[in-house]
């Protein structure tokens, strides 16, 4: 994975890849990348405390205004979605998706805290999304050259093939990644050779992560 080196001294530095590399990947590259996309990930953020994972940040930081922990959850529920949507398309012909009001998940009690908040431990959320990646791609590599064009209707982009939706879930990940790392950076400081994602761009269909700052 080619990778670009962000100023250790400037965790504001968030360079992320480019939806257009991951069109780029024929079906077992792509496949590969969607399996190690969990280590995009800086390890360290299991090293998070709770009130670390749960640090807000502002527009100022340049990190996005998601905690760590906010933001982890947000890459569980989309892997779950994800799945789900792609099993879906294997077994249905022609499936058609509902919108996901993913701001909806963000601003509730499974996302942030509080007295009545649901919150997941750093470390089971990390082992959920490996999990998710693992078990699909048991799946995934089985799978016939007719069955990546299978397709479904999204409410955002319409029309949608197999290959484009595991395209944009192994981009998604790698994404929010580079905004994740340079959180942790912020918060335990810089590690030694440490390295975010290259590229850079939004992550799509109703993310809000494409928004300024909400990452």
């Amino acid at each position: 994975m080619t990778t670009n080196t962000a100023s250790n001294n400037d965790p504001a530095s968030v360079v992320a890849p480019c939806l257009d590399i991951f069109d780029a990947l024929e079906p077992h590259a792509l496949v590969e990348r969607y399996r190690a996309g969990i280590q995009a990930l800086e390890p360290r953020v299991l090293e998070l405390s709770d009130q670390q994972a749960d640090r807000q940040f502002t527009s100022d930081d340049g990190l996005g205004l998601w905690s760590c922990r906010t933001l982890l959850t947000h890459l569980m529920d989309a892997e779950l979605l994800f799945t789900t949507r792609l099993r879906r398309i294997l077994v249905e012909d022609g499936p058609i998706f509902e919108n996901w009001d993913e701001h909806a998940f963000i601003d509730s009690r499974l996302c942030q805290p509080g007295e009545s908040s649901l919150l997941m431990p750093v470390g089971a959320i990390v082992a959920a999304i490996h999990t998710i990646r693992q078990t699909l791609a048991t799946v995934l590599v089985q799978l016939q050259p007719e069955d990546w064009q299978r397709r479904a209707m999204t409410p955002y982009q319409g029309e949608v093939t197999f290959l484009e939706i595991l395209r944009y879930a192994t981009f998604h990940i790698e994404h929010h990644a580079a905004f994740m790392n340079a959180k942790v950076n912020a918060i335990l400081g810089p590690a030694e050779d440490s390295t975010v994602n290259s590229g850079s761009g939004g992550c799509g269909e109703g993310c809000s992560c494409v928004k300024e700052n909400q990452a």
